[in-house]
């Protein structure tokens, strides 16, 4: 007796989880159902919105080139003296430089287009031994410097404005360079842009074409700037020895400046 009630309690138990496992997994699927119905449009497309992408990307540089002709001149060069005082020295040098900025004007070099790039006072000395055999410096005197810039459109006239600024006292000329003016530069520079991304599009373009992949969109730009001197000459002289002929036939001249542009492009890409 014991042991049948016993069996029936038993089948009673596995029949009831039975039921309630069966009530669950049903309860389950409404409730799966009622949410996946329930879903705004909305919200699902500010998901969407919100997908990222980035990982199907794909990086590229390009670039364009020009040659154009420089439209700017500039020479540095100015006057250097030594005397015994500094107000001596100074004196000097004043008169010199005085002597190659009113030549320089008379010449055509517009005030405007002269600078002081530089000025400078060094004492000088001289080392001696004294009677002790220990060595010393003794000021000797002092030496004066005054640099000038000048930056001229007269591109052709660099040999003319040396010899101008030498023959009227100047014993330096420090450097001579052949440059594009800021707005011709940011106007090439410019035009260059649009064919350099065109550059990283093609690139681009020929390498998912093996990949089976498109270009769905642009994650970033990035635009570098880069222009090649053609000219820029240290002349660093103190003109010992130079004549002014020598000077004349000295040929300066310049040539065409190449100008790039690079950009960094990152496309969004997917399957085709």
């Amino acid at each position: 007796m014991d042991n049948r009630v016993n069996i029936a309690v038993v089948v009673g138990i596995v029949f009831v989880l039975a039921f309630a496992v069966t009530l669950t997994q049903s309860e389950n699927q409404v409730e799966s159902q009622i949410v996946e119905d329930d879903i705004p449009e909305e919200l699902i497309y500010e998901w969407l919105k919100k997908y990222d992408p980035s990982e199907n990307t794909i990086s590229v540089s390009g670039s364009s080139t020009v040659s154009s002709n420089p439209d700017t001149l500039i020479i540095v060069l100015g006057v250097e003296s030594e005397a015994k005082t500094a107000n001596e020295s100074l004196f000097e040098n004043s008169n010199s430089l005085n002597s190659v900025i009113s030549s320089l004007v008379n010449s055509g070099i517009s005030e405007d287009d002269i600078q002081t790039s530089n000025f400078s006072i060094y004492p000088l000395y001289d080392s001696i031994k004294d009677s002790d055999g220990n060595w010393e410096q003794i000021l000797n005197g002092y030496q004066v410097s005054n640099i000038l810039s000048i930056q001229t459109e007269k591109i052709d006239s660099a040999g003319d404005i040396i010899d101008v600024a030498v023959s009227s006292g100047a014993n330096r000329v420090d450097n001579v360079s052949f440059q594009l003016s800021d707005d011709k530069l940011e106007k090439i520079s410019n035009d260059l842009i649009a064919d350099a991304i065109n550059d990283a599009s093609q690139k681009a373009e020929k390498a998912l074409v093996p990949l089976k992949q498109k270009i769905v969109g642009v994650k970033s730009v990035i635009i570098h700037d880069n222009v090649t001197p053609y000219y820029d000459s240290s002349m660093r002289a103190s003109f010992d020895g130079f004549t002014e002929s020598s000077m004349k036939s000295a040929p300066i001249m310049s040539g065409d400046e190449e100008i790039t542009t690079n950009v960094s492009v990152v496309f969004y890409i997917s399957q085709q």
